[in-house]
């Protein structure tokens, strides 16, 4: 019971944290000269684009942990 606690805890931390990245990332692309002012010239239009790249399969992966929790902790129980 605990485990399942700790797994989906784990798998919605690295959902909100993950969707928050993207969707920075993403307004670093589109809007980049704001974001570049903001963050003080540390997230550029070239590093966002990297990032929102390489993010995309971590997310597309914990969503669909998230989506299909509930199926994986009833069938895969110890």
């Amino acid at each position: 019971m605990k485990n399942d606690y700790t797994f989906r805890r784990t798998v919605h931390l690295a959902l909100i944290i993950l969707t928050v990245l993207v969707l920075i990332s993403g307004l670093g692309i589109a809007y980049y000269r704001p974001i570049e002012a903001l963050t003080l010239g540390l997230l550029s239009k070239t590093l966002s684009f990297q990032i929102h790249t390489y993010l995309f399969v971590p997310f597309v992966v914990v969503l669909i942990l998230h989506s299909a929790m509930n199926w994986i902790l009833r069938n895969f129980k110890d």
